[in-house]
């Protein structure tokens, strides 16, 4: 009998502090337009017009092999040696429509990427160079459907 009484004692109290406890829970959607803390994105690099094919070229000014990747519309992995340049889709017909998402990388460790953007009649010209650095930092380059062109 005795344990019982403080058990439904015990629960009381419990019961009483969970009343008067404030609720610091946050909302966890960001409203239309406020940009988040935590995008790492530039402001937009630049701007293409969605509405006419796009061409993409990656230029490999860097020491190092690099790797590029296309997760949206999704693509093989392509390699761009050192000095050399690929390019996705065509300026005579739409293969790539927006959004698009793109990566570039290096297997090389320790290695820093830097991505310089420009575009030349509807084709998004994604210049790469290189530096010894701490951590491998790979660039990833979005284009939304307006046809902003966002760096992080």
């Amino acid at each position: 009998m005795k344990s019982s009484i403080v058990a439904l004692a015990s629960l009381m109290t419990l019961g009483m502090i969970a009343g008067t406890t404030p609720i610091l829970a946050q909302p966890s959607e960001v409203a239309p337009g406020t940009p988040q803390q935590n995008d790492r994105r530039s402001p937009i690099a630049a701007k293409i017009d969605p509405s006419k094919p796009i061409q993409i070229r990656i230029v490999n000014q860097s020491s190092v092999e690099i790797l590029a990747v296309l997760a949206e519309p999704t693509s093989r992995e392509r390699k761009v040696l050192p000095q050399q340049s690929v390019t996705f889709g065509s300026l005579k017909s739409s293969f790539l429509p927006p959004p698009i998402d793109l990566t570039v990388y290096t297997n090389v460790n320790d290695t820093n990427l830097r991505a310089r953007v420009t575009v030349v009649n509807n084709e998004l010209i994604v210049t790469v160079t290189s530096r010894p650095g701490a951590f491998g930092i790979t660039r990833s380059l979005e284009v939304d459907a307006k046809g902003a062109i966002y760096v992080y």
